[in-house]
């Protein structure tokens, strides 16, 4: 019984169903596979690593005036992204998955000497057995903020282009790709005899200038075409397809694009009814620093944007997915411990959550007063309940307490309108989002 006379008989006859998903198992899996007594693969999911070599310190330039005013205009804890990520490199050798995708911002802004790392370490996993996929980021490409720290002074280093992208990460997606977007550092492998991956490049790095990257991201005309004709190719061949893009391919919560632009793609209500309509319906994403899965639905079928948050921002997420016959069983794993001295002793999840929290309150009355242009008596107490918000946000299936709820209440007496910006933070989008087993796929 071939393939195509497979799905023929699972769209009309439930009763076959079985014995066809068998066949078409043998083949998604053919180590052994579900149904054959053999574990199903295994993916491991780590985005935002935004690695940051020691060797990028000198004169103890983390205490230095330089790095502590990085650090103040983008809070993330770059500083231990090493034993961070070294602490997940154990992880991941002990779990051993079949397949390990990077959704981008591997380093912390595109430094050569960070993607050269990054590339050893991910060669010990590829000597171990495990496939590793990777796309760039908005900060791994033509990033004039790649520098070191000496002191009070940020020295620039080299940086990546495209093609040293490439070429550094050759073992780990683009030598093997089976199809290249000459347009993109996009590309396909073959996953799996009946899975592919579409690795979607969808940053702005050639509009880059001397101010370092941009946030914003979008899929090129010409990308799109080349994506779409990939989608129909898989589907002549009954090949499922799973997309990874740096960038959120969806809104994660109500208003995203508008409220915080630049983490949603551009024209992305236009771009993933298309990409659904051809086929797609399971996207790995990152770049907002959150651990969020959010549903999608167009012409009666639904897109599954997984998000996964980043190792240098609290919770310090990453995700392990088992591929079952038609779903994903999700789960998420958390940084607990990292091989260096934090301030005060501190263990690491109370110090990268206060890390956070602290830089994060700093952050909001500026943007508040300033972007929204909010009186600064109410940016300084609507700062916190944002901090709460976006907090709960990254740490994915927000829950609202009523003590939360009133401070939200008393704001919504000076301010319906941040009130109701605050409020969608809160308001998941209808699927859980760190141990999930109910995102299906096609």
């Amino acid at each position: 019984m071939n393939a195509k006379f497979c799905l023929l008989l699972a769209a009309l006859s439930p009763i076959v169903l079985t014995s066809c998903e068998k066949e078409f198992n043998s083949k998604l899996f053919p180590l052994g596979g579900e149904g054959k007594g053999a574990a199903p693969p295994k993916i491991a999911v780590i985005s935002d690593i935004h690695y940051m070599s020691p060797v990028l310190f000198s004169n103890n330039g983390a205490n230095g005036a330089a790095f502590q005013s990085y650090t103040d205009q983008d809070p993330k804890l770059v500083q231990y992204s090493d034993p961070i990520f070294r602490s997940v490199l154990e992880d991941l050798k002990r779990e051993k998955p079949d397949i390990i995708l990077i959704p981008g911002d591997i380093t912390k802004d595109g430094e050569k000497i960070c993607h050269q790392a990054m590339a050893g370490f991910f060669q010990q996993l590829r000597h171990l057995g495990m496939q590793v996929f990777v796309v760039p980021g908005n900060h791994d490409i033509n990033n004039a903020k790649a520098k070191r720290f000496d002191g009070d002074n940020a020295i620039p280093v080299d940086m990546t282009s495209a093609d040293q992208f490439a070429t550094i990460y050759g073992d780990f997606g683009y030598k093997k790709a089976i199809a290249r977007d000459p347009n993109s550092l996009s590309y396909v492998a073959q996953l799996q005899p009946f899975l592919r991956l579409i690795a979607i490049d969808a940053s702005k790095y050639e509009e880059y200038g001397p101010s370092g990257d941009v946030a914003a991201g979008r899929i090129k005309p010409q990308t799109l075409t080349w994506l779409l004709a990939q989608l129909e190719e898989a589907r002549k061949k009954h090949i499922r397809v799973f997309g990874m893009m740096h960038h959120n391919l969806v809104e994660h919560y109500a208003g995203q694009a508008t409220l915080d632009p630049g983490y949603v793609i551009d024209d992305w209500e236009n771009v993933a009814n298309q990409l659904l309509d051809a086929g797609m319906n399971i996207i790995f994403t990152g770049h907002y620093h959150a651990n969020d899965i959010t549903p999608y639905s167009h012409n009666g079928k639904t897109l599954f944007d997984i998000e996964t948050g980043s190792l240098v921002t609290a919770p310090c997420p990453y995700r392990y997915v088992t591929l079952q016959s038609t779903r994903l069983d999700i789960s998420t794993k958390t940084v607990q411990s990292v091989n260096a001295t934090l301030p005060g002793g501190m263990a690491f999840q109370p110090f990268a959550t206060l890390f956070l929290s602290q830089h994060l309150d700093g952050y909001f009355d500026y943007y508040l007063s300033k972007n929204l242009g909010a009186p600064a008596a109410l940016a300084s107490f609507a700062a916190p309940i944002f901090r709460d918000g976006i907090m709960a946000h990254f740490a994915g299936d927000e829950n609202l307490t009523p003590a939360q709820q009133g401070k939200i209440n008393d704001l919504s007496a000076l301010s319906p309108q941040l009130a109701g910006i605050v409020t969608t933070l809160w308001t998941d989008l209808g699927e859980k989002d760190n141990t999930n087993t109910t995102v299906t796929y096609q």
